[in-house]
């Protein structure tokens, strides 16, 4: 397939897209945006080349939802969060996580089937359940490690490894909560 074709196809599915799959890449295009927005204002600093690099793969991620980009997206930001943010445990790190998690559920909804598709109203509310729990998590992460700060305790990996396990039961918790049971009698 050649270039032209390539990016034509592209844009006849963005018109073709449903009113609801518009809102997706919209929601999509914010998140990310604010993201990029958000570095600088948590102590990382302004890095013109490399907000741009994350500003293309942005829009490229906003064009093509269905493909890797999403992924590279998330990746990319988390990285240059890594990098360029001082460690702290602000506000804007529980903002940082809420915003990278809009980003991988409008990207999900957006890819999730072909250009004309109106999800169905139950699932969206599914997953949007879905996120909250996330974002639940996240804030109760975030006051925990903020009570921690305040205590100023000392490292030890005993405490660790109650941690590690914590967060580990939270995540059995939660798979078990979001995954679909059987119906029926299947095997």
């Amino acid at each position: 397939m050649s270039f032209l074709a390539d990016r034509t196809g592209t844009l006849d599915r963005i018109s073709l897209s449903s009113r609801q799959q518009q809102a997706f890449r919209a929601a999509a295009l914010v998140s990310g945006a604010l993201f990029l927005c958000l570095v600088p204002v948590a102590g990382g600093g302004f890095h013109p080349l490399l907000s741009a690099i994350g500003g293309v793969v942005l829009l490229v991620t906003v064009l093509v939802p269905e493909s890797n980009a999403p992924l590279g997206l998330l990746l990319y930001l988390g990285g240059l969060w890594v990098v360029t943010v001082p460690r702290s445990s602000g506000v804007e790190v529980l903002l940082a996580a809420v915003l990278l998690g809009a980003l991988h559920l409008a990207c999900l909804l957006a890819s999730y089937g072909p250009p004309g598709l109106v999800l169905d109203r139950s699932f969206v509310r599914l997953w949007r359940r879905r996120f909250g729990l996330c974002v639940g998590a996240a804030v109760l992460v975030w006051l925990l490690t903020g009570a921690l700060d305040f205590l100023d305790l000392p490292a030890s990996p005993p405490a660790l490894g109650v941690a590690l396990a914590l967060v580990l039961a939270w995540v059995a918790v939660l798979t078990a909560r979001l995954t679909p049971r059987p119906t029926g009698d299947r095997p």
